[in-house]
């Protein structure tokens, strides 16, 4: 009897120890959760939110600026530019800021997201607006210091400075442009007001399927519609898209082509049957130059005898760009005796180009460098055994010069067959674009005529 009470004082002491043992441990491991959550919550650095797209529109000028934001009082508002070696605080003090505002303002700038950093990466010929402070008036400058984006800094009713970063208001805007050629496509797509980097563009890609020097004539037209950004404060236009549609029309004979892009969303282009312009080089690297000697034997201009001409002498003004005839990579970029500043490319296992007489070689072009077909690698010159700036241009075929004209090369990639049918109707999308945007046009021309009768009819 007196061992079975022993057990079963025994069993309840086992009971109570594991109870108190299991209330320690919760209590325990509540503290530690409690300090683990809280050294995380310490630990965790919490970034400022920044949402760029919610930025304030800048104003065309400081004066409605500080109507904005209610700042002291400007009266009279001139501008400059950052000139070069200039620090914003030199920039200041040529223009009359004392060197108390000007920490000042230097100090607002680096308050904002990116202040440092904008202080330091100011780009020379930036436009700078500003009001010089009196102590009637207020202090500010407004500094366009990207295409998008404006840094403000004013003076309050208390001679504090404040600074903001604020986003320019742009717009895009899909436009048409037709031309007729009268001298060569370059020059007349420039006077047609299509943007330079557009018109690069634009011959880059007819580049596969033209001859520029031989092909082209005096009234042949073309037309092209593309994207423009446009600042809406100064109304200029500070970016291009690539190009959606392409029109040149060779002496009865139209070449058309349409963006559609590729399973990585890069813009290739194709006619209306989804083939390709690409072929693995370009006919010309070049627009508006003439073929000044062709391939053959020919009297050296300078040595004086007849020699084998190896290449094609294109004829052009000093600083012409120069493309890449092809995608490749660079093989040779520098000096090559009597060919002076040279550059040849290694398209494939069999196909070479050579580019010679250049008067510059674009910066980032080296030995072992990918470069793209178009892209500019270079600029006419008339550098090594020359009698005047032009490119002498050669196609190595097994490393053997060959007739640039004469050669055969395969196109690239056509539509795939699987998504021709959606082609198509990518195609016929941009040809009611195009309709819309000539209508858009005529619209423009009868309204202004209607306008320009009736102020007539009222004088």
């Amino acid at each position: 009897m007196k061992k079975a009470i022993n057990n079963n004082s025994l069993h309840k002491f086992l009971i109570v120890m594991v109870l108190l043992f299991a209330c320690f441990t919760i209590f325990n491991s509540s503290i530690a959760f409690s300090k683990s959550y809280l050294d995380n919550q310490q630990s965790i650095p919490i970034k400022r939110p920044i949402n760029f797209l919610s930025l304030e529109e800048s104003a065309d000028t400081i004066f409605n600026m500080i109507q904005k934001v209610g700042g002291k009082l400007i009266v009279n508002e001139k501008r400059t530019t950052l000139k070069k070696n200039e620090t914003l605080s030199s920039a200041l003090k040529r223009i009359g800021f004392d060197n108390n505002n000007i920490n000042k303002i230097i100090q607002a700038i680096r308050n904002i997201y990116n202040g440092k950093k904008i202080l330091t990466t100011l780009p020379i010929g930036m436009i700078i607006d500003y009001s010089n402070p009196s102590k009637l008036t207020g202090g500010a400058i407004k500094l366009s210091y990207t295409k998008t984006n404006d840094v403000f800094v004013w003076q309050d009713i208390n001679n504090n400075y404040f600074s903001q970063i604020y986003l320019r208001p742009t717009k895009l805007e899909n436009t048409i442009v037709k031309g007729k050629i009268q001298s060569s496509l370059y020059v007349s797509a420039l006077k047609e007001g299509i943007p330079e980097n557009t018109l690069l563009e634009m011959i880059s890609l007819l580049g596969f399927s033209v001859d520029f020097q031989r092909e082209i004539r005096k009234g042949d037209n073309f037309e092209i519609i593309f994207t423009k950004k446009i600042d809406l404060l100064k109304n200029v236009i500070i970016e291009t898209k690539p190009i959606t549609y392409v029109s040149l029309n060779l002496s009865g004979n139209k070449l058309n082509f349409f963006n559609y892009e590729d399973k990585y969303g890069l813009p290739q282009y194709y006619d209306e049957n989804g083939r390709s312009t690409k072929r693995t080089i370009m006919k010309t690297p070049i627009n508006g130059a003439r073929l000044s000697s062709g391939y053959g034997n020919r009297k050296h201009p300078i040595l004086g005898y007849t020699k084998m001409h190896r290449g094609l002498d294109f004829a052009a003004p000093s600083g012409t760009p120069v493309f890449a005839a092809g995608d490749g990579v660079i093989e040779k970029a520098g000096w090559n005796g009597s060919y002076g500043r040279y550059i040849r490319i290694r398209h494939t296992g069999t196909y070479k180009t050579a580019y010679a007489h250049l008067s510059g070689i674009i910066k980032n072009i080296r030995v072992g460098k990918r470069v793209l077909q178009g892209k500019t690698i270079g600029f006419v010159g008339s550098s090594g055994r020359s009698t005047g700036p032009h490119l002498h241009y050669e196609v190595l075929r097994n490393n053997k010069q060959v007739n640039p004209m004469n050669i055969k090369l395969p196109a690239g990639k056509n539509v795939p067959k699987n998504n021709i049918l959606d082609y198509k109707r990518h195609v016929q999308k941009i040809l009611s674009q195009k309709t819309a945007l000539e209508k858009s046009i005529q619209n423009h021309k009868i309204a202004t005529n209607e306008l320009n009768n009736k102020v007539s009819e009222l004088n």
